[in-house]
């Protein structure tokens, strides 16, 4: 099948750059000493000199608007995959378009300026070539900083594209979703090639873990997603906003794991307020719930829970340990066998 791997890292290739470094680099640029060719120093030292302030702000100029410049270039939120572009708004508090934009406006001003400058260094005394060159430089340095307030969060944005994984959008998507501590990651590590980090601790998982089933000529891509509190969406904090993103945008099934066991992190009542959370994102129709840690639960307690997700319209759910492996099998299969449902794809014949 043809595939339609993007990695966010290869789209976001920038080395972020914050106003402080900009312009310390800005004022060490100026400082330096230039070379004037002989011609131009020969008989006339007063108009070498005045061409030396003039080289001095042509490389400023040239080392801002190139550091703009790779600003102007990122790619733009609506050229991303709505995951991906989620995923940039989160990490830049929204900022990233209008940091795209301003940076393309400064360039235009800053070479505006420079024009004007240019010409009225190139035509002045000494005294006032490097007066008019300082005053270049101030200039420059104020369109940077009134423009670009948030350039500070592209540190951010890379840190963000180099660990989000490459997500394959042609090839199917299992979510694993649910509370903190439910065993998400543990079965993400059972059925998959990830290796998430376990551990007794809610909220270990921070970001998006991609991990691979093999399945003939097909990878099954399963994706461990940070927990969610039961609360609304305008309340999450940027972990669990996440895990919305990878729900919201991703053709996926999504399996919604209960932790039904009696030492559970969080209420059944809870894990149940988080699902419908999960249904208002999705819809019903691509979620399975899935009860994990079956092997730590009285069978009576299986059926009374069951028996309340039953009356809340959940008419199949899924008993595994991920733990001990028990029914994880099955729960792949019926997983793919719902993706052919919903998607109009035949998967299933590859088991």
């Amino acid at each position: 099948m043809h595939s339609r791997q993007q990695c966010l890292s290869d789209l976001i290739k920038i080395t972020p750059i914050a106003y402080d470094v900009l312009r310390r680099e800005t004022l060490n640029i100026f400082s330096q000493r230039v070379t004037i060719p002989r011609s131009i120093i020969r008989g006339n030292p007063d108009k070498s000199r005045v061409f030396i302030y003039l080289l001095k702000c042509e490389r400023v100029y040239q080392y801002i608007a190139t550091s703009l410049g790779h600003i102007a270039r990122l790619p733009k939120i609506e050229e991303l995959h709505s995951f991906y572009a989620e995923l940039i708004n989160i990490a830049s508090e929204n900022m990233y378009s209008k940091l795209i934009r301003n940076a393309s406006i400064s360039i235009k001003i800053l070479t505006n300026l420079w024009s004007k400058y240019r010409k009225a260094i190139l035509n002045s005394e000494p005294v006032e070539a490097k007066r008019l060159a300082q005053e270049f430089i101030g200039r420059s340095l104020s369109i940077v900083k009134r423009k670009l307030r948030m350039i500070n969060i592209l540190n951010n944005v890379v840190k963000t594209a180099k660990i989000t994984p490459c997500i394959d959008f042609a090839n199917p998507i299992i979510i694993v979703s649910g509370m903190p501590q439910v065993g998400k990651s543990t079965l993400v590590g059972k059925i998959s090639s990830a290796k998430p980090l376990v551990s007794p601790y809610p909220f270990t998982t921070k970001n998006v873990i991609l991990g691979h089933i093999d399945l003939k000529h097909i990878k099954i891509q399963v994706i461990d997603t940070p927990g969610l509190l039961d609360r609304d969406i305008n309340e999450m904090n940027e972990i669990e906003r996440k895990a919305v993103a990878a729900l919201k945008h991703l053709n996926s099934v999504t399996l919604y794991l209960f932790d039904p066991s009696p030492g559970a992190y969080y209420t059944f009542k809870r894990q149940l307020n988080s699902l419908k959370t999960v249904e208002q994102l999705i819809g019903r129709e691509k979620i399975i719930i899935v009860f994990n840690k079956i092997d730590s639960v009285s069978k009576e307690h299986l059926l009374e829970y069951e028996n309340i997700l039953k009356l809340q319209g959940y008419n199949e759910i899924i008993m595994i340990s991920a733990l001990h492996g028990i029914n994880v099998e099955e729960l792949i299969k019926k997983t793919i066998k719902k993706y052919d449902e919903l998607y109009n794809t035949d998967y299933s014949k590859l088991l």
